[in-house]
């Protein structure tokens, strides 16, 4: 029995879910994952997360293919993104924001940034706000590299082991719950980063 021909996610997202089952399926699913893992962190709004979900619904006992691969072409599509935006900026934005006369603010903005570059992206994959935002971010401020991709392969890392073991633990009843505590999920993700920035750069009023 196949247990994707189960599931009914919300009706906004029907054809989307249809087309995971019917990819999930192929022979071509592991290449689908690396091209949607690749893409999810340069340009693509769909995560590798979802995809990943799909492929353990209907293939539960390949976890251990599945997960390093999403995992791996994440960071490869982090890198990817970094030097585009790192390249872009500094071929055409550069001169704009000094016309503009943001050099000084700018400057300011790379030193916290590059500071904190670690635990912001690591902090970044357990808030619902994309790692794209935080990746062309850190691309044209020029954040340091090394600690960019390991903040950000360290967080992703869990958040797609968490997804991996709860569908593989639970497996399809665990797409509900999801659904129905997503909005709570998103709350706490936002007020965690919140958290940290109020502590980190003393916001406090006292």
């Amino acid at each position: 029995m196949d247990v994707l021909e189960h599931i009914s996610p919300p009706p906004e997202r029907t054809r989307l879910w249809y087309w995971f089952k019917e990819h999930a399926k192929s022979r071509l699913a592991l290449v689908w994952l690396a091209l949607i893992a690749f893409a999810d962190t340069l340009f693509s709004p769909i995560t590798a997360e979802a995809f990943l979900t799909a492929l353990m619904l209907a293939h539960r006992d390949r976890w251990r293919v599945y997960l390093p691969v999403a995992w791996i072409f994440s960071i490869l599509g982090t890198v990817a993104g970094y030097w585009l935006f790192y390249f872009l900026y500094r071929s055409f934005g550069e001169a704009l924001l000094a016309s503009w006369g943001y050099t000084g603010a700018f400057a300011a903005a790379q030193d916290i940034i590059g500071a904190q570059i670690f635990v912001t992206l690591l902090i970044a994959s357990f808030t619902p706000l994309p790692d794209k935002v935080f990746i062309y971010a850190a691309g044209i401020l020029g954040a340091p590299f090394a600690p960019f991709v390991a903040g950000f392969a360290i967080g992703r890392g869990l958040r797609m082991s968490v997804v991996t073991y709860v569908v593989w633990k639970f497996g399809e009843p665990v797409l509900e719950l999801m659904d129905r505590y997503a909005v709570w999920a998103t709350v706490a993700g936002v007020a965690l980063f919140a958290l940290y920035a109020i502590v980190k750069f003393n916001l406090l009023p006292w």
